[in-house]
């Protein structure tokens, strides 16, 4: 199963890149919305890891257009903005919803739960 990390924080993608190797995955990353969008496109993601405030495109707008392109790849929203809500992240159609700072033994069951 491909991951793919949508977020602007090199030092978050790389603890992420780091633990899901570990995990016996590899995954791609975005630093951008633009990015991501682009890599969503053309590859087939299992799980993205997205985050809420990217440049050049919102984790929101992401979101948005693959829900309504039918996009069925596992959705963990990740926000350092508690103004953002579990609830509002759901009905647009995420599975998970995560607070920074990440916890990596929460990835680690959402990893184990989506690839089984």
């Amino acid at each position: 199963m491909k991951i793919l990390i949508c977020e602007d924080e090199i030092g978050v993608v790389n603890i992420l890149k780091r633990y899901l190797k570990y995990k016996g995955f590899d995954a791609d990353h975005a630093l951008d919305g633009k990015a991501a969008l682009e890599l969503i496109k053309s590859q087939d993601y299992g799980i993205i890891f997205l985050d809420i405030n990217m440049p050049e495109m919102t984790g929101i707008e992401i979101l948005k257009y693959m829900r309504e392109t039918h996009n069925k790849a596992k959705v963990i929203i990740l926000t350092g903005y508690p103004g953002v809500t579990r609830d509002f992240c759901t009905s647009l159609g995420a599975d998970k919803y995560l607070e920074k700072p990440i916890d990596l033994k929460v990835i680690g069951e959402i990893v184990d739960k989506y690839t089984r």
